[in-house]
């Protein structure tokens, strides 16, 4: 935590200043107790505490006055010192926020395929929280405890050694406890914050896909699974509770036990003479304070083993390897496209890093020249999906490489090639702002006729219209408040105004109607001149007209050329046409003469 502290470093050395003041003025306090305690009782006690005070420690009245001052300061250093701590933890907090955020979305992608979005979630949420405590409450505590502690120590030795020997007797003890309990309590905090995630990560997975749990009525196997999480998280806390009970219990013990015996020895020296009455009620009071402080530093040991158990988690996540991404403002876009982005894949192969048995991609040769449309076809799990994500640096080959206008991918800055291309995906997933927000993602400082004219290309106009919002309409989460096909011609909306040299429709018609798709088509045309087009399409009555067509089977291209050609050569391609048009059953077969009869 040391980089996020050290900007406000002066103020946390302020604050622990204060602390330590804090902690001072409440053993000057208990020592004035006793004093008052001692003169109540004997008006002929000691004429003094053991240092010069400015006023007479031998009367009531005066030391009333004296505590009473006392606290009132006390209690003024204590609501800056809070105040400065908050202060503090929240310019720390946000930028910790902030950069636990930046490290999630500047992972790679497949960063993503091995990670669950709520237990990420938990990560900002929980775990930060959880630092927040252990800075706001916990530290201070901790810091004012130990001075009470020692300094108490030192004052009951001047009093009397013997005794303060005699209580000492238990304190290795109930270290030694503390640090053995601690560890135990920190692994089983680890263990819970880990459970809470997960079942966060049941929530959110549930909402997300709340009209499936709804369609198959799924509920009842939601909330039973959820159940089961919940169940796990109240074991551990109910195991973590029983064994920071247990060590509660038994510094308890050692403590009262201590007590005990310090009284008793400390009547006795009293009777005979070894101890005045102030110095017995200021050891008295002095020892219950150390001793409170003692107790209540097991408490303290397990809320800070949790919160280091938090941080643990945090900071891991902040210090994973990132995309070398620039996240500074998008500049504004100045000048036109005029022209497409080549792309040339050489002998390209990929599998995914924990599967390297199974090649998703293998000696991909293929070379998209400025200004061209190439199409992509095949069956399902042919690799066109993750062809199209080595393009945008989403994946990495495994082997061969990708050349960017003659450029390694790897050679590119990461941020300016991404701003060169546009990608509009099968599933559509809108942001929960309005329609205009979504829009205006593919270009933040675009006019709002631009917006317009994007939606109007798109054939996304019309309906937005017809909302009584307009563009101001909110899509609600995930754009569940609209239809496929709205969510397509928004998403194909961000990609007109985006304005890219290369252009990815990964099944962008999909979710279209017939007349729609025929339509928005004709708008796909016009977005499509001067860039250059990867489209991935099942239905092959879209890729018609692209300039080249490559027909991928099992991770490898199997034919290239033009529609025309491809169905002259009765190759792979002519068969996937033909199936289509048969729609999609077998052949039947010729009938015999018998049922010609």
């Amino acid at each position: 935590m040391a980089p996020y502290l050290r900007p406000h470093r002066i103020k946390f050395a302020v604050g622990i200043v204060l602390i330590t003041l804090s902690g001072v003025l409440t053993l000057l306090v208990t020592r004035l107790w006793g004093q008052l305690g001692g003169v109540g009782v004997d008006p002929t006690a000691g004429s003094g505490m053991g240092f010069p005070l400015p006023f007479d420690t031998t009367d009531l009245k005066h030391i009333g006055l004296a505590i009473f001052g006392v606290l009132v300061f006390q209690s003024s250093l204590s609501f800056i010192r809070i105040w400065l701590f908050g202060e503090i933890t929240t310019r720390m907090l946000k930028a910790l926020r902030e950069d636990a955020f930046a490290s999630m979305i500047t992972q790679r992608m497949d960063f993503f395929d091995t990670r669950r979005i709520g237990d990420l979630g938990s990560r900002i949420a929980a775990d930060i929280e959880a630092i927040r405590d252990t800075f706001t409450t916990v530290l201070a505590e901790l810091i004012r405890q130990s001075i009470i502690i020692g300094g108490g120590l030192l004052a009951l030795m001047t009093f009397s050694w013997k005794l303060t020997f005699l209580m000492l007797a238990t304190l290795p003890v109930a270290m030694l406890a503390a640090m053995v309990f601690g560890r135990f309590i920190r692994k089983l905090s680890k263990k819970t914050q880990g459970a809470v995630a997960d079942s966060n990560t049941i929530v959110s997975e549930t909402l997300t896909g709340i009209v499936s749990v709804k369609a198959f009525a799924r509920e009842a196997f939601e909330l039973a699974r959820y159940r089961q999480r919940v169940e796990e998280v109240r074991g551990i806390a109910l195991r973590t509770a029983l064994w920071r009970g247990a060590f509660a219990s038994f510094i308890i013990i050692m403590i009262f036990g201590a007590i005990t015996l310090v009284l008793f020895q400390g009547a006795t020296m009293l009777q005979s003479g070894e101890l005045t009455s102030e110095q017995f009620f200021s050891f008295l009071l002095m020892t219950g304070l150390v001793a409170g402080s003692i107790g209540g530093i097991a408490n303290i040991f397990g809320e800070l083993q949790r919160g280091f158990g938090a941080i643990e988690e945090v900071m891991d996540l902040i210090e994973l390897e990132r995309e070398p991404v620039d996240l500074s403002p998008e500049p504004a876009l100045t000048t036109a496209v005029t022209r497409g982005l080549s792309v040339a894949f050489k002998n390209v192969g990929y599998h995914y890093p924990n599967r390297s048995d199974i090649e998703v991609l293998s000696g991909i040769d293929l070379t998209l020249k400025a200004g061209e449309t190439l199409a992509l076809v095949g069956g399902s799990g042919a690799g066109k999906s993750t062809l199209a994500s080595l393009i945008t640096a989403f994946r990495t080959p495994t082997q061969g490489q990708i050349l960017m206008d003659g450029v390694p991918v790897e050679d590119q800055d990461l941020t300016s090639m991404r701003r060169r291309m546009a990608l509009v995906p099968q599933e559509v997933i809108l942001f929960g702002g309005t329609i205009e927000d979504n829009i205006r993602y593919g270009r933040p400082d675009a006019s709002d006729g631009e917006v317009r004219q994007a939606a109007s290309d798109a054939l996304a106009l019309p309906f937005i219209e017809d909302f009584p919002e307009g563009f101001d309409t909110l899509v609600g989460e995930r754009g569940i408040q609209l239809s496929g096909g709205q969510r397509q011609r928004i998403a194909l909306a961000r990609a007109f105004l985006r304005d890219p040299e290369l252009l990815l429709l990964d099944e962008a018609t999909s979710a279209l109607d017939a007349v729609s798709e025929k339509a928005i088509q004709t708008a796909l045309e016009r977005l499509m001149q001067n860039r250059t087009s990867l489209v991935i399409a099942h239905r092959l009555s879209t890729v018609r007209s692209a300039d080249r067509i490559a027909v991928l089977e099992a991770g490898r291209i199997v034919e290239i050329g033009t529609h025309d050609d491809l169905m002259q050569t009765g190759g792979r391609y002519q068969e996937l046409v033909e199936h289509q048009l048969d729609g999609g059953k077998p052949t039947q077969a010729a009938p015999s003469s018998k049922s010609e009869a």
